[in-house]
């Protein structure tokens, strides 16, 4: 694939699509699936050879996958901003404050009024971002 380009895994219901994205992020248990054979190369780089560690920089900062049910990737009780500053901050070296203003950034970008979704007091959370709430 090129560089710049973007992979779309579609498929039936039930058909591994999911099953297969995780397992390439490395996000499938070992007792409960693994890859045999093969490689999975992303910059030149074989993503199955990485340790955890070489691999939780790579997931969200260069390699990411959208979740069919955003429920189960957010935490429904604690503000959808604080969630966002959280990984920011697990993938850039930047101090809270400059996470939470990216993660007010991003939230206004979509339509989620930021200053609600990252205060400590809010009662916005990720349910109600998602629609649910």
């Amino acid at each position: 694939m090129d560089s710049a380009a973007s992979l779309a895994i579609v498929g039936e219901s039930g058909s591994g699509k999911s099953v297969t994205a995780l397992a390439l992020l490395g996000l499938v248990s070992s007792r409960t699936g693994r890859i045999t054979a093969g490689s999975v190369r992303f910059n030149g780089t074989d993503v199955l050879s990485l340790s955890r560690a070489q691999l939780r920089r790579v997931r969200g900062a260069d390699i990411a996958m959208i979740f069919q049910d955003p429920l189960a990737s957010l935490n429904p009780v604690m503000p959808i901003g604080h969630q966002i500053a959280e990984v920011i901050r697990a993938h850039e070296r930047t101090s809270r404050r400059a996470a939470r203003s990216r993660a007010e950034e991003l939230l206004s970008l979509v339509g989620i009024p930021a200053p609600r979704a990252v205060s400590a007091t809010s009662r916005t959370s990720s349910a109600a971002a998602c629609g649910n709430g």
